[in-house]
């Protein structure tokens, strides 16, 4: 009997002083530490439940919110510009000035929260604020209003 388990451990590979070995092999953490570890089921993919938090808070679910995330960026820049220029060129309920300077600035006028029509005027809203862009004498000139 013993000479059939000595001949069997020496097929597979490790001798009578040896571990045998483990049906899961080591695996590294998915959470990007690099940490390898012996799993002890074959779907464990984390270390342990500080390692899985950390996983998914900064791998999947910030891939999740990638686009509202970058979309209200933008909105929340746009916001911003139009109220440092509203305060800078404010003439009453208003403020008029150059597109071109908003531009320079980084407003993006192709983003916004929503359109209305009124008059046969387009008003383009944002958070706070709310535009109207009109060309006079080759000119693009934006009128900010405040919500």
């Amino acid at each position: 009997m013993e000479l059939e388990n000595r001949e069997t451990s020496n097929v597979l590979g490790y001798t009578e002083y040896s571990a045998p070995p483990r049906p899961i092999p080591p695996v590294v953490c998915k959470c990007g530490c690099g940490h390898s570890f012996q799993p002890r089921r074959k779907d464990q993919i984390y270390l342990n439940k500080q390692h899985a938090d950390f996983g998914y808070n900064h791998n999947k679910r910030m891939l999740k919110n990638w686009r509202r995330k970058k979309a209200e960026k933008i909105l929340s820049h746009n916001d911003n510009i139009l109220k440092k220029y509203f305060k800078a060129y404010r003439q009453g309920d208003f403020a008029t000035c150059f597109l071109k300077a908003l531009k320079e600035d980084g407003f993006d006028s192709g983003s916004f929260v929503g359109v209305d029509e009124p008059g046969g005027k387009t008003h383009h809203y944002l958070y706070n604020y709310y535009y109207h862009i009109s060309v006079k004498h080759n000119e693009t000139i934006i009128k900010i209003y405040k919500r």
